[in-house]
């Protein structure tokens, strides 16, 4: 499938577009041009892309890559990646192209369904695939205002068909990593099947004092080795003096300064 080429000087250019914001991430060191009527990249993107174990010279694929946050915080990240992305929806998939190119990395962006059969990749396998697929199942949760926003929270391809396709994509000892709702982890250890193994969870906890709602999960394709459940990252905490919500010092480094986070 080939890439459409983007006459960037017209598409995206103009800082007065109403449709349009600016965000920065990781403490100002990457600039997003995020839609404002959809889905916006955030904590989630972040962390998922920080999950990630790549090296240099390695091949990377992210299923539904979005406005590109996670692809820019990889690439910030690890230098010397060659690396790919997915998007099924066509002006998002420009606008990742235009965010990768904005920020000086180089990614090659496919606009298509994850389930279609995109010829450039037949021949591909990657060392690691990572995703950030809709939390809620369909009709499991109202629709939201926003038909954009609601179609990127809400899974119009079922999370089986993310895994079939990572599956088949990914290399032996290759890696695949997920960011989902806690709820859903039943299902991911399903998915995963009898294909992936070595597997580790790790939940995110907004506090110290609540339950996770987010969990991390990685997995190595024909691993046999044991199931690891790591203890709980903590986002958040009152500052002792302040009293004023701030980041857990781990978790600010990777927020702001583009650390990786461990799964150990």
């Amino acid at each position: 499938m080939a890439i459409e080429k983007i006459n960037y000087k017209n598409f995206y250019m103009s800082d007065d577009r109403k449709d349009l914001t600016k965000n920065k991430f990781l403490g100002n060191k990457i600039e997003i041009l995020q839609f404002s009527d959809g889905y916006r990249g955030n904590m989630d993107s972040v962390l998922v892309a920080a999950s990630v174990a790549a090296e240099s010279g390695q091949k990377v694929l992210e299923l539904g890559c979005g406005n590109g946050v996670a692809l820019c915080c990889l690439l910030y990240r690890v230098s010397g990646l060659e690396v790919y992305g997915i998007e099924f929806d066509k002006r998002v998939a420009e606008l990742c192209r235009r965010n990768i190119s904005l920020n000086n990395f180089t990614a090659k962006i496919f606009n298509s369904d994850i389930a279609s059969s995109i010829s450039e990749l037949r021949s591909l396998s990657f060392d690691h695939i990572f995703m950030n697929p809709p939390y809620f199942k369909k009709n499991v949760v109202k629709k939201a205002p926003i038909p954009s926003s609601n179609q990127a929270k809400v899974e119009t391809v079922p999370l089986s068909e993310w895994f079939s396709v990572a599956r088949k994509r990914c290399k032996p000892k290759g890696k695949i990593t997920i960011i989902q709702r806690v709820e859903r982890l039943p299902e991911i250890i399903e998915c995963l099947g009898s294909h992936f193994g070595q597997i580790t969870v790790q939940p995110i906890s907004s506090f110290k004092d609540t339950s996770p709602k987010t969990i991390i999960v990685q997995a190595t394709k024909t691993s046999s080795a044991a199931f690891t459940l790591l203890a709980p990252k903590t986002v958040h905490k009152r500052d002792s003096v302040s009293g004023k919500v701030v980041y857990e010092e781990e978790l600010n480094k990777i927020l702001r300064s583009g650390y990786p986070l461990l799964l150990n």
